[in-house]
């Protein structure tokens, strides 16, 4: 899903808007301090889809990395709410442990309140909320707008680009299947074991199911597992668009990738296959199972050292061992 930043101002304002923050008469807020009317409002200009107190509540309950106050921040002026932005306490994998770091998520001011520092002034507000716990922030974000500015400009940096990978169906012939199941376990279990060695947002939390079933993405109902000789080798996340089928995920047993890719070239329709959220561990069998991989995209992971320090790439290691899973993206 990734960090939308709607600003709603043109590229030539951003000297503009650097030096300028809101002067009215704006507080910072929880969720519980505003109307569900303007809940709504925000999160149908910025996200396409409506909000409310007891959506975050369900949230709360199913989602261990928001905090118990819902970790949503609202900027209102005369009980109107001008703009959002979200927190939560993801865990991340450095070079030599496991730690619990910032998400940013769900940054957002009305059409009406852009050039006027909205959003910034949340930002601030956010990571001095983050610094009491932890150091490093992350967020999603798109380098092609305006947001991937402010957030350089408020410390952040990219860290990571990630891959995609797409060919052309080939009408592959295969005896692996597919079929839809529920089994959390398995695929937490198989993807732990596919992203060993590397760094990052890859650390799969146990209620990961029921996170995604609380929030509504990803959709839970897309996974199914592979199997071949009446044996579960991986599993894939697929959503068949009306030109490709889109593998959200993947996760293959030792050995198996090759297999698997070749079962989904022979049970689509579609013209292209792709890959996202591809596991840079596994480049190398995507490639030579006739993919073409490509990390020129605009979508960014960034991240920001609260401390105010530049050890980034030292934590977490090179961009080429640094991952993210669909369900640890916010």
């Amino acid at each position: 899903m990734g960090v939308q930043l709607y600003l709603f101002y043109p590229a030539m304002m951003q000297k503009y808007y650097e030096n300028v923050l809101y002067s009215g008469n704006m507080d910072i807020v929880y969720c519980s301090e505003v109307r569900d009317r303007d809940l709504n409002e925000l999160s149908l200009a910025c996200f396409d889809h409506t909000h409310s107190k007891d959506r975050l509540d369900m949230m709360i309950r199913s989602d261990g990395r928001l905090p118990d106050w819902g970790g949503e921040l609202y900027a209102v002026e005369d009980e109107t709410a001008l703009g959002v932005v979200g927190i939560l306490y993801p865990r991340a994998k450095t070079k030599e442990e496991v730690i619990t770091v910032g998400g940013i998520r769900h940054v957002c001011s009305r059409p009406s309140t852009s050039r006027k520092g909205v959003a910034e002034r949340l930002m601030i507000e956010a990571h001095n909320i983050l610094k009491k716990k932890v150091r490093y922030s992350f967020l999603m974000t798109s380098a092609s707008g305006v947001a991937h500015h402010l957030y350089e400009k408020l410390g952040y940096e990219d860290i990571y680009v990630p891959g995609r990978a797409f060919k052309k169906r080939e009408n592959a012939r295969s005896d692996v299947s597919f079929k839809r199941k529920k089994a959390p376990d398995y695929v937490r279990s198989v993807y732990t074991e596919s992203v060993e060695g590397l760094t990052g947002l890859v650390v799969r939390d146990g209620d990961f199911w029921n996170m995604a079933q609380a929030r509504g993405w990803p959709d839970n109902e897309n996974v199914k597992l592979a199997y071949k000789d009446g044996e579960r080798i991986g599993y894939v996340m697929i959503d068949s668009k009306r030109d490709r089928l889109e593998v959200k995920e993947i996760g293959a047993k030792k050995g198996f990738l090759p297999e698997i890719l070749k079962g989904l070239d022979s049970q689509t329709d579609c013209e292209f296959l792709v890959l996202s959220y591809v596991n840079p561990k596994y480049r190398e069998k995507i490639e030579e199972s006739g993919y073409h991989w490509t990390d020129d995209m605009w979508y960014r992971v960034m991240v920001n050292d609260l401390s105010g320090g530049s050890n980034t790439s030292e934590k977490f290691g090179a961009p080429e061992t640094f991952h993210m899973g669909i369900y640890e993206s916010f």
